[in-house]
């Protein structure tokens, strides 16, 4: 699957996209771990709670479709998705 880094999600791992194979993560839960292996502390604060948690105010996109309105962090994947990580950004 592709997936996209957005804003300081982009800065922490380094590179704006990736492919994962839907194998090693067939779901968010499982990609987030997969993408915080491979990327390190610096992409697990951005993703990570200190409780492991992915945090609240990060936007995880699948096909264009946040996956609050799907099954959060139990979405399951496919090698033809598109994942898009999205921090929060303010600003005036």
């Amino acid at each position: 699957m592709r997936v996209r880094f957005f804003f300081f999600v982009s800065q922490a791992a380094g590179q704006d996209e990736v492919t994962v194979p839907a194998e090693s993560a067939p779901d968010i839960s499982t990609l987030v771990r997969v993408l915080v292996g491979r990327f390190g502390e610096r992409l697990a604060r951005q993703l990570l709670t200190a409780d492991g948690e992915i945090r609240r105010d990060i936007n995880i996109l699948v096909n264009g479709r946040n996956v609050q309105f799907l099954s959060g962090a139990d979405t399951r994947l496919s090698d033809e998705d598109t994942v898009s990580f999205l921090s929060a950004v303010a600003g005036g």
